[in-house]
């Protein structure tokens, strides 16, 4: 689903203008990246926690050349799926029948 798709399905269930929900969209999406980018982590009820975690240099190996290669270290954005997403999509021990 992308961002516009969003937008169309808000606007819709609502009655209100696509111009008016784009921008409130967006201004949520840009207070996730801006509390990441400040503070590392955010966590939304039920929903789930992004966290940015540092990911250490590692060794690997190109598969064309068979050559290894150092990977530099690098800041990636980590995901911990909330009660109500596993539920519904049937992940950890609540969604397990």
């Amino acid at each position: 689903m992308t961002k516009k798709q969003i937008v169309r399905r808000i606007a819709q269930e609502l009655n209100i203008d696509q111009t008016l929900t784009k921008k409130v969209v967006q201004r949520c999406l840009d207070s996730i990246i801006d509390s990441l980018a400040e503070k590392g982590r955010i966590e939304l009820r039920n929903f789930g926690v992004f966290e940015v975690r540092r990911r250490a240099a590692r060794k690997a190996r190109n598969p064309r050349t068979n050559q290894e290669v150092l990977v530099p270290p690098k800041k990636v954005v980590r995901f911990q799926a909330g009660k109500k997403v596993a539920q519904r999509l049937g992940l950890g021990p609540w969604g397990e029948t």
